[in-house]
């Protein structure tokens, strides 16, 4: 899977994308002892056990989806969660991060590493009684190379032979994924890149229910909020702003759910504890982890915390195109200048830690061997001296007619961002950098920064993939509007790395090169890396076996099918 975009309710935006239905990129990281981690408590009396439908219902907490429910197009965790409930893929992961059969029993890989090969199951049906074929993963993969295709996965075709003939040229298929037969799919790749396996893995569209001309990806969009595929659930219904439905899959080919009905509910921050303690959602996901929302949680006798190290960060995302953010030592000062320690101790306690690399602390390709940036602003001060930026008149730094005087485009309905806001305005005072926030909606957010990319900065967090590949994130290719590098990072030495890692087969080799990276993203900064959290999901003492972990979240099948409800 890639990443995804999440709201920081507690923390978590999103990248990383989503693949609907499929695993998250590579081998068992190390550094996730007591993933897991439950807290038990003895059940009180539970008002969750006698909500109307509670027997055979199961509500989610969660926050607002946009309704992008098509993989490929869904890109915020909340409509990926929906997208991986309906969709399913070539394979999916363990809890470990390895891939495992799904639609696919079984899988070879040529000596080259170019191309791979799945056998289908002869038994996976979409949900209007369709049976899902190998023309369905071939649609799906032209899809995504098609011209007009305008979402953020265009990366899982780029590099499959005969690419730039069906995306730029006159070519009728895309040459690189084979139907060899109903239930077999070759996928040829031009370059042999340790990534390639991942990239098989999207979730499966049904071509006769999404059929389009080439160069005519609009009608297709059309059918965003109806999807259609062959996932553990059917969408009942959206209610934007309020919740999404779904029903259990009876002919879903791994078994049908033992959950008959499920509820994806939209909770902020200001409600998310009182639905909780009430029983009106059953598990909330990604609560933050404060010491506060633990003592709710404790009090209720009935609620117990899902513990694990969070497979991701929280940032500040800088533009680097724009002259004033463009020097380094600019972007380092930023970050010398703000208390991050600070923020992390009166928001979270004990239970998250200053980040400072875009990978995150459960990967086998996470390093420590770099610099902190301790809070210094005197050293913020002499970095912006040096790049030439002095006091003006109001105090506010200026230079060649500009002023560090910034729009710092955020969201609303989130605690996180209320304690940030009068921290940051204060210690960037103190160095000469004025910043004023600029509030609205989470979706509108995620337009501006990835759809428009006009902001000076902004913030939000990556949910991360279970490889460290940064392609999405950070290649030169992906600053383009709809991209994901919304920040305009352009570095030769970069891409030189992010190219060099997915080349390499031998791990103890790939980490190197990712730690080398992590230095120099380090050093050069275009986030200001912010906070690496527990993560925590709030149940239900009623829920049973519901175990998520850093690389498996709650839709993933091996935790999602072993749910069940307490009578």
């Amino acid at each position: 899977m890639k990443r995804k975009l999440a709201l920081l309710l507690s923390l978590v935006l999103v990248f990383s994308l989503v693949l609907s239905g499929c695993g998250d990129k590579n081998e068992a990281p190390a550094g996730t002892e007591g993933e897991g981690k439950v807290e038990e408590k003895k059940a009180s009396n539970n008002p969750a056990r006698s909500r109307d439908g509670a027997a055979d219902t199961l509500v989610v907490g969660t926050h607002e989806a946009k309704g992008d429910f098509l993989p490929g197009y869904s890109s915020e965790v909340y409509d990926s969660y929906v997208a991986d409930l309906i969709f399913s893929g070539l394979f999916t992961n363990d809890k470990e991060g390895n891939p495992i059969p799904h639609v696919a029993k079984d899988w070879e890989i040529s000596e080259d590493h170019k191309t791979y090969t799945f056998h289908l199951r002869d038994d996976v049906k979409c949900t209007d009684g369709e049976p899902l074929t190998a023309e369905d993963v071939k649609f799906t993969y032209e899809f995504l190379a098609d011209p007009t295709y305008d979402g953020p996965r265009s990366s899982y075709a780029m590099n499959l032979v005969g690419y730039k003939e069906y995306n730029e040229g006159d070519a009728k298929e895309l040459a690189g994924v084979k139907v060899i037969d109903e239930h077999t799919v070759a996928f040829e790749f031009e370059e042999a890149l340790s990534t390639n396996i991942w990239n098989c893995g999207m979730g499966i569209l049904p071509k006769h229910i999404y059929d389009f001309e080439k160069g005519d990806t609009a009608s297709l969009k059309k059918k965003m909020s109806d999807p259609i595929g062959s996932g553990p659930y059917i969408l009942k219904k959206f209610e934007p702003k309020q919740y999404v439905e779904f029903e259990a899959n009876a002919d879903y080919f791994l078994g049908a759910p033992k959950v008959p009905h499920l509820i994806m509910k939209f909770t902020t921050v200001e409600t998310q504890m009182s639905e909780l303690e009430k029983g009106t959602i059953d598990i909330q996901l990604r609560v933050p982890s404060k010491a506060e929302n633990k003592e709710i949680i404790d009090g209720t006798g009935f609620v117990n915390i899902n513990e694990y190290p969070d497979n991701g960060y929280s940032y500040m995302g800088l533009n680097t195109r724009d002259p004033r953010l463009a020097d380094k030592r600019v972007r380092q000062a930023l970050t010398y200048g703000f208390n991050r320690q600070q923020f992390v101790t009166v928001y979270y306690g004990g239970n998250a830690q200053v980040s400072n690399v875009p990978v995150s602390q459960v990967s086998w390709a996470y390093t420590t061997d770099i610099n902190e940036y301790p809070y210094d602003p005197d050293k913020a001060i002499a970095l912006l001296e040096e790049a030439g930026w002095k006091p003006g008149a109001d105090g506010i730094r200026e230079k060649d007619g500009m002023k560090l005087s910034f729009v710092w485009d955020t969201y609303t309905d989130s605690k996180y961002v209320e304690s940030l806001i009068p921290m940051l305005k204060a210690d960037w005072e103190k160095i000469g950098v004025k910043v004023e926030p600029n509030l609205m909606e989470f979706g509108a957010l995620s337009e501006k920064v990835y759809d428009k990319q006009e902001f000076d900065m902004y913030n939000m967090a990556w949910s991360l993939s279970i490889d460290p590949d940064a392609f999405e994130l950070f290649h030169s290719s992906m600053a383009v509007p709809g991209g994901f590098n919304s920040v305009g990072f352009i570095n030769e030495e970069n891409d030189k790395l992010i190219e060099a890692g997915r080349k390499e087969f031998d791990q103890d080799k790939r980490a190197k090169i990712y730690q080398e990276w992590s230095q120099l993203m380090n050093e050069e900064l275009p986030y200001i890396f912010m906070t690496q959290n527990l993560s925590w999901d709030a149940v239900n003492e009623r829920v049973q076996n519901f175990n998520t972990s850093p690389f498996q979240d709650w839709t993933n099948p091996e935790v999602l099918l072993n749910v069940e409800l307490a009578q």
